[in-house]
């Protein structure tokens, strides 16, 4: 069974808590940090001894308009040493946040950020750093996790960095969710990527007062005729201000340790169909189409039989309420199956083990057979997702063909290689379905949309144990109906230059359906047309024209941001990176974009230090629940067990040593 049992042996405990803590401090990747002292102040073991860290404050205001979300993220970096430093702090956004705009203040000093080229960026950033003028730079290390350095902070300043972005609501069977993310789970590294960018990134187990604190403020614009308004995450407080409503924390700021996730339904039941919404700029015209169909516009379930492959992560970044709530959601999974369908489980971490040879038929004796397997699961050991994904492809491809076949990973997504896994997968999927179930206060989102994406499937995101029964009861019955399948948007009145995503995918029911298109400039009245084939046969669907979107709404934002996943997905395809990076930065330059290949950076004038500074990273709360330890991401490793493990043999030991001084 997978999993590593620590055992102590009793008559060796001083020699191995010593050993435990030596290698601890060998090793600069798990390098040991010292409690707060007096006041509360966090501390740095670096090779110079222990030295304060720089702390930030987060402020979070979202404004709800229709789909669209404009984000303005406030990070506040402090020094609290006797030095100039530069501050390093690695950062989750939303997946689908196009981030459009950086400002630096320093009191009334505003400086605007530019977009350059990665490396052009980088020398501009440190040329200023050398030359003792304060600088910031935002980096994008993945589709959702970013890095703010900001230089030239001498001891006692505070310097803000504003950042600004658009996305677009989630939407499902009913409910709209507004996602922001305070934190993220640490990443594991397989071998290929021993060299990951995040690694100076620093993660502390929650409560320290020195911990990134946040308050998140939303808006929700007038117009939207809303039932209620709740957060799965947090305490919050909801506020008529006259335009809509206004929604904060409660007790706020509060330990940026978790997901904040904001929930709110429709009166009376009302859910939206399709509307286009457009936005005009000089060089052309930008629409938005969002088709939403009917839950109850479906037949309730396929009827054929289904052919499913479990894989649930069990590695040590799932440790604590994670692999609960995986293990819960996969019971869910297997009472849901029906006579004449068959399936079998993988758990992987490190290595890979399945609970049969061959897919077993769903009767009470196999399903026995599986709730033994999965209650016998343990999480410890590293994510290595992409040879479970592959060894679950064989799987599927060896089997007998069926009806309907499908994966249901289910995972936190805490992997570093997220590109290397989603260019392995395409391609390799042929008729089964991928879908995805995150787990934990702070799941890879994108990893897992992506991956769902390419794999034609659904996700679903559970954050608590209380959440398991009604997300797996809507997921299930999302993959359980029938899809619109072969979708085409035709248009009247003027012909787009160009769709995304450029392969519609199936839609399934209560989930929306978003598709970002330029059209051509002084395009006239247009009507969008969406077709599709239903189990009963094709179906038409018109889209309303909400013509006027306002410059900046984040349209025509969110278009670019769709092109560039275009022009990235091609390239996991195998297209020549050349032409995409070049085709890449043209796009980002034109719309002030963050992206892969190009950063956003800020530098003041005059000089206000001598150019000397040390590089100090920020520290980020590990994700609530997680029983992760070490000042690196060390995703499911062994490595944070056996630093624990030391630490309280070291404990032990010193209760050992002080009790025979006694008896002495």
């Amino acid at each position: 069974m997978i999993g590593y049992p620590v055992r102590s042996i009793p008559c060796t405990i001083l020699i191995i808590a010593a050993l435990s803590s030596s290698a601890a401090a060998a090793v600069p990747a798990r390098a040991a940090v010292s409690p707060p002292i007096g006041a509360g102040e966090l501390l740095w073991r670096s090779p110079a001894g222990l030295v304060p860290l720089p702390v930030v404050d987060v402020r979070v205001s979202l404004r709800v308009t229709g789909v669209m979300v404009r984000g303005v993220v406030d990070q506040t970096f402090t020094n609290p040493t006797r030095e100039v430093v530069e501050a390093v702090y690695v950062f989750p956004l939303p997946d689908r946040a196009a981030v459009d705009a950086l400002e630096m203040r320093i009191g009334a000093r505003r400086i605007t950020a530019v977009v350059r080229e990665r490396e052009q960026a980088r020398a501009t950033y440190e040329k200023a750093r050398s030359e003792g003028k304060k600088a910031a730079l935002l980096d994008q290390e993945r589709p959702n996790l970013f890095r703010s350095a900001v230089a030239g902070i001498r001891p006692g300043e505070s310097i803000d960095v504003t950042l600004q972005y658009v996305e677009e609501l989630d939407y499902e069977g009913g409910v709209f969710d507004l996602t922001f993310p305070l934190t993220y789970t640490p990443r594991y590294r397989p071998e290929e990527s021993v060299s990951d960018p995040l690694r100076s990134g620093a993660f502390l187990p929650g409560r320290a007062a020195t911990l990134p604190r946040a308050s998140v403020e939303v808006h929700l614009e007038g117009g939207l005729p809303l039932e209620s308004v709740r957060s799965v995450s947090h305490d919050i407080r909801v506020e008529e201000d006259g335009t809509g409503r206004r929604i904060t924390l409660e007790g706020a700021p509060v330990l940026a340790d978790r997901d904040f996730v904001l929930r709110f339904e429709l009166a009376g039941g009302a859910i939206p169909g399709g509307a286009v919404f457009v936005e005009d700029r000089p060089e052309g015209r930008y629409a938005l189409a969002m088709l939403i169909p009917p839950i109850g516009d479906t037949e309730p379930g396929w009827g054929l039989p289904t052919e499913t492959l479990f894989v649930l992560d069990v590695s040590g970044s799932m440790a604590g309420p994670s692999i609960r709530q995986a293990k819960r959601a996969l019971l869910r999974a297997l009472e849901a199956l029906r006579p004449g369908d068959t399936f079998n489980v993988m758990a992987f971490n490190d290595r890979s083990e399945v609970l049969g040879q061959q897919f077993l038929p769903a009767s009470e004796t196999e399903l026995g057979d599986a709730r033994r397997f999965i209650d016998g699961l343990r999480a410890d050991g590293g994510t290595e997702i992409l040879p479970a994904l592959l060894r679950a492809l064989r799987l599927m491809a060896e089997a007998d063909p069926w009806p309907v076949r499908r994966i249901v990973l289910i995972t936190d997504g805490a992997v570093s290689n997220e590109e290397r896994v989603l260019s392995e997968v395409t391609g390799r999927l042929g008729e089964c379905r991928l879908h995805l179930i995150g787990i934990g206060a702070a799941p890879n989102r994108f990893f897992m949309r992506r991956l769902a994406l390419l794999g034609r499937g659904t996700q679903e995101i559970i954050t608590s144990l209380a959440e398991v029964e009604a997300r797996m009861n809507a997921f299930l019955g999302r993959i359980d109906r029938p899809v619109m399948t072969d979708l085409e948007l035709a248009w009247e009145g003027a012909t787009p230059e160009s769709i995304y995503p450029e392969t519609l995918p199936d839609l399934h029911a209560g989930e929306p359906l978003f598709v970002s298109i330029r059209l051509a400039p002084g395009s006239g009245e247009t009507k969008a047309v969406l077709t599709g084939r239903l189990a009963g046969g094709s179906r038409g669907v018109d889209l309303r024209i909400v013509e006027g979107a306002p410059a900046g709404s984040g349209v025509a934002t969110r278009w670019a941001r769709a092109r560039v996943d275009a022009l990235l997905d091609r390239l996991r395809r195998g297209a020549a990176e050349a032409g995409i990076r070049r085709d890449v930065i043209d796009l980002a330059r034109g719309f002030n974009l963050v992206t892969r290949y190009t950063s956003l950076v800020a530098v003041e004038e005059i000089p206000t230090t001598d150019g000397r500074w040390r590089s100090l990273p920020v520290p980020a709360a590990l994700p609530d629940g997680s029983e992760l330890f070490g000042m690196l991401p060390q995703g499911g490793t062994v490595a944070p067990l056996a630093l624990r493990a030391g630490w309280i043999l070291i404990a032990i030991g010193l209760s050992l040593t002080a009790f025979l001084l006694r008896r002495s």
